[in-house]
């Protein structure tokens, strides 16, 4: 196990501030970067263009904010039920959405496009890595006795 549960929850919560962070400053900074262009290309999916003053990015903003603030309250609060229950939710969710990203037709641009890809694509890669040492971590443990005889 390369980085604990909390580590992973970590990382996590800083990917997805810096993300909030340029979004709000300056989004074509991330619409733009090298990883979200690449990663596109070989999808063959269209670049994601964002308009001076676009009110989509703010609201993508809040939604990756409050799906950070999420992850900082199992860093607070370690509960590894909580993660061991809500990671395959969010796995599944950000699976989801990347496939749905790449199949769907590219008159639905809000949703087909590099950057939704991207950030969906980092975000299960996240998840599933996160899933693996929950269950590394929950097999380390000590598991309970029956009560005694």
């Amino acid at each position: 196990m390369i980085l604990s549960s909390k580590n992973i929850c970590i990382l996590h919560f800083t990917f997805l501030n810096a993300i909030v962070y340029k979004l709000l400053t300056n989004p074509t900074v991330v619409s733009g970067h090298g990883f979200v262009f690449i990663l596109g290309r070989a999808m063959r999916l269209p670049d994601a263009e964002f308009k001076e003053d676009d009110p989509a990015v703010g609201v993508i903003a809040i939604l990756l904010l409050y799906l950070g603030i999420s992850d900082l309250a199992t860093i607070l609060a370690p509960n590894p039920r909580f993660l061991e229950v809500a990671v395959p939710f969010r796995l599944m969710l950000a699976f989801t959405v990347s496939g749905f990203a790449y199949v769907a037709p590219e008159s639905n641009i809000a949703i087909s496009n590099s950057l939704v890809f991207a950030l969906s694509f980092v975000e299960v890669v996240l998840q599933f890595w996160l899933f693996v040492t929950l269950r590394e971590e929950r097999r380390g443990q000590p598991q309970p006795q029956g009560p005694p005889e």
